[in-house]
C-alpha cells in the first residue's frame, strides 16, 4: 500500500500523510517493546544462568542468539524494504527503483528464518552437515 503524499496541484494530502505517520508509530512501538522484553530476558537469565550446566548454558546462549537474529532477518527482509515504499512517495523524490530485490527479499525470508537455526544451533549444524557427507557420498 503506498501511500501517495501530494494532490495534483502540490498540495500535502493530509490524511495519507497521517496514515503513513501512525504507520511509522505502530512499527517504533512494536520494536521498543521487542527490543526492551529481550534486554529484560537477557538481564534476568544471566543470574538463573549460572545454576545450570556449561552445555545447558551454551545452548541457552545459542537460543538466544537465534531469537535475536529471527527477529532481525524479518526487519531487513520484510519491513525495511517496505517502510522504503512507503515513506519514498512522501518525500516526492522520482526514484527508479528496482522492484526484483524487494520481491527477492519478500519471498527470501521463510528460508533464511530456517538457516539462522541451522547455522546458529551447533546441534542442528552438525545434523545437517553429516547429512551432507552422507548424501555426497552417494553421489
Amino acid at each position: 500500500m503506498i501511500l501517495v503524499a501530494y494532490n495534483p496541484d502540490n498540495s500535502i494530502r493530509w490524511w495519507n500523510v497521517s496514515a503513513t505517520m501512525n504507520m511509522a508509530f505502530v512499527m517504533f512501538v512494536q520494536y521498543t517493546l521487542i527490543i526492551y522484553c529481550a534486554v529484560r530476558m537477557y538481564l534476568g537469565m544471566e543470574s538463573k544462568l549460572q545454576m545450570l550446566s556449561m552445555s545447558l548454558r551454551n545452548l541457552h546462549q545459542q537460543f538466544f542468539k537465534t531469537l535475536v537474529l529471527q527477529m532481525a532477518s524479518p526487519t531487513i527482509t520484510l519491513f525495511a524494504p517496505a517502510i522504503l515504499i512507503i515513506c519514498l512517495p512522501i518525500f516526492d523524490l522520482e526514484i527508479d527503483l528496482p522492484t526484483g530485490i524487494f520481491l527477492c527479499a519478500f519471498t527470501l525470508y521463510p528460508a533464511m528464518d530456517a538457516m539462522i537455526v541451522i547455522y546458529v544451533v551447533k546441534d542442528y549444524k552438525k545434523a545437517v552437515r553429516s547429512k551432507a557427507n552422507v548424501s555426497i557420498e552417494f553421489l
